[in-house]
């Protein structure tokens, strides 16, 4: 059996991340990237300058790896080791780490892919890099496309750690979105916006602008966000939602986030997906795909009904070391 070690992005006390079911599992240690303590105020200043999500985004600067503490990725020679990452932990950690790590005979790298490989964002555009580096043992998507397209191991919906949330669910809103401004939506987000209200639906949007983008639609109910928002933050009105809305991005083919809430939380989907129908949960009386605005049911989407998916905690990212551990006895 092998020793297995998590990897993410944030400091130890984030725990709402997708895979931190992992943390429940006594074979699995998890690390946060973890920064050098750094005392002087300037020094401290120019770290987080040279480490900050916004410039990793736009170039890869050298020399990150003398400014993290490796301390507690502690590997020996005696024993086998699966280290599991996510792609998105390369905007802050630098990839010379892993790729000396990855020249010990017993070790293993696993990586795994949150963003579809075929559309315009950051984040795919690092995926775009990252996984032709031939240090990697294993790489699974969440993206059905991807895996039968560039041969990844799907994932299979094992892709969601539910957030321990305490909030009220009294509904507020008939409908929610809640997502950031990506190519090829931006005129969307505005006309699914008026066509929700014009039609009685109490709908509220939160968009993240993300400080590259001329958007100033105002609506009391339609927020615009500058920077960043924190996902716990939208995941608390989505619990007062009765629809939850997910509109993909250009070129996407595979689920959102929304696909999980909708089915953990108990909520309709309202989605533009049409592939939605192909995965576990799909429930025609609780999930709507729409091409065209005028595809909407807007009597629907208001109805309010009880709703359950009978969700067993099938999302939980602990079905990826029992699958890991199933591969690795097959190889030897």
């Amino acid at each position: 059996m092998s020793n297995y070690i998590y990897i993410y992005q944030g400091n130890a006390k984030d725990k709402m991340n997708l895979f931190a079911d992992f943390d429940k599992l006594d074979n699995v240690k998890c690390l946060p990237t973890k920064r050098k303590q750094v005392k002087n105020k300037i020094l401290k200043y120019l770290q987080d300058v040279y480490l900050s999500y916004t410039i990793a985004k736009i170039i890869r600067l050298p020399f990150k790896c003398f400014m993290y503490d490796l301390s507690e990725m502690d590997i020996n020679d005696n024993d086998n080791y699966t280290i599991i990452m996510v792609s998105n932990v390369f905007f802050d950690f630098d990839i010379s780490i892993i790729k000396k790590i990855s020249k010990k005979k017993n070790v293993k790298l696993v990586l795994i892919l949150l963003d579809s490989l075929d559309v315009d964002t950051p984040s795919a555009r690092l995926i775009r890099k990252i996984y032709k580096y031939s240090m990697w043992n294993y790489i699974f998507t969440y993206d059905l496309n991807d895996a039968e397209k560039y041969g990844f191991m799907y994932l299979n919906e094992h892709y969601y750690s539910v957030p321990q949330i305490k909030e009220d669910t009294n509904i507020l809103y008939d409908a929610y979105f809640f997502g950031a401004l990506k190519q090829g939506r931006k005129q969307k987000i505005i006309e699914l916006f008026k066509k929700l209200k014009n039609n009685n639906v109490n709908a509220r949007f939160d968009i993240v602008k993300n400080n590259q983008h001329n958007f100033n639609y105002k609506d009391e109910n339609f927020f615009v966000y500058e920077k960043k928002q924190k996902y716990i933050d939208g995941l608390k009105n989505t619990m007062h939602a009765n629809c939850i809305i997910e509109l993909l991005q250009e070129n996407q083919k595979a689920q959102s986030l929304r696909y999980f809430e909708a089915v953990v939380f108990n909520k309709k989907l309202l989605t533009s997906n049409e592939n939605i129908k192909k995965l576990s949960f799909y429930d025609k009386r609780y999930m709507k795909v729409f091409k065209n605005l005028e595809d909407i049911d807007f009597d629907w989407v208001n109805k309010k009904e009880e709703i359950d998916y009978n969700y067993k905690n099938e999302f939980s990212p602990i079905y990826i070391i029992e699958e890991l551990e199933k591969i690795q006895k097959s190889e030897f």
